[in-house]
């Protein structure tokens, strides 16, 4: 059990949105692409893309540590199970990796791989930037590291044009939309480690209605460039964003965030069906591995 901590400190259950926005931007280059012209191992290029993501999930208890702690949120690192120096280990290989098979399989792929580091990483963990605990700058990164996981998927269809350019935008203002909700439970800890997050900055109201801005503008976008792996499971979520804003409750706030993970990820499923069964291993391995070693029940859809 304790080898398996070295796999969940990657946080699976977070591979959810990463996989589902990467597979989308797969497709989208095979909808919308006039013609693939330099084939690569998507499969492969998902493995890699998990590991250097899983890294980057690495870094942000390292810096959170404290944080982590008051909001009782996550606990590998602050509690000890794994040391800071296995840790930064960890992380240190599960970036260098990935970004070096990257640029054997596709220069364009590697160099996607390094963006898209530099926003989850490095800009969103790491100082001197931390834009994550900053209210704009922390949309700026959110913005970026969506869009760039869609540019991700794109290129690993192989393709020699740049549309990924403009079909990978509505997933970056989509992840925004989620991501402004996920600094309102954070809020307590937050406040007392002096982070101002736009939960701290602007309070709970005011993040439930940017939240609807940008859901709606993730719509429209998807409306434009007729995505409709992002359209319909947009518009199925934004029905919660509206709720959590009229309503103002937390159970709402929760409830929205984990639904519009699911909502996106089985609109995907329906263009790949067994991206389906990688879900369902994963959610189920992951409930039996926090029952077992903590006595947790995660994860779960209860608000």
């Amino acid at each position: 059990m304790k080898l398996l901590d070295y796999i969940f400190i990657l946080r699976p259950t977070l591979f959810f949105p990463v996989w589902t926005v990467f597979l989308a931007g797969y497709h989208a280059n095979t909808k919308f692409s006039p013609e693939v012209t330099h084939p690569n191992n998507p499969v492969l290029a998902l493995f890699l893309f998990t590991l250097m993501m899983g890294a980057a999930f690495i870094y942000n208890q390292l810096v959170d540590i404290e944080t982590d702690a008051k909001n009782q949120k996550l606990f590998f690192i602050a509690d000890g199970i794994i040391s800071k120096k296995n840790a930064k280990i960890e992380g240190l290989i599960l970036t260098v990796l990935p970004i070096i098979l990257a640029f054997v399989m596709d220069w364009k792929l590697g160099c996607i791989f390094l963006v898209t580091l530099l926003f989850t990483g490095v800009f969103y963990n790491l100082k001197p930037f931390s834009w994550k605990d900053k209210p704009v700058l922390g949309i700026f990164t959110n913005l970026g590291g969506g869009w760039s996981v869609a540019a991700c998927g794109w290129i690993s269809a192989g393709t020699s044009n740049y549309l990924f350019v403009l079909h990978a935008l509505p997933y970056g203002v989509g992840l925004v939309a989620v991501f402004l909700l996920t600094t309102l439970p954070d809020i307590p800890g937050d406040k007392e480690s002096g982070k101002i997050t736009f939960g701290v900055r602007y309070g709970q109201k005011l993040t439930t209605y940017w939240a609807v801005v940008f859901e709606l503008a993730a719509v429209l976008f998807a409306f434009y460039l007729k995505d409709y792996i992002i359209l319909i499971p947009a518009l199925a979520a934004l029905p919660l964003f509206l709720i959590a804003a009229i309503r103002q409750r937390m159970e709402d706030v929760l409830r929205t965030i984990k639904f519009t993970v699911l909502f996106a990820s089985l609109a995907v499923c329906v263009k790949y069906p067994v991206y389906f069964l990688v879900i369902l291993i994963n959610f189920y391995f992951s409930k039996w591995y926090y029952r077992k070693r903590f006595d947790l029940e995660y994860p779960k859809f209860a608000a």
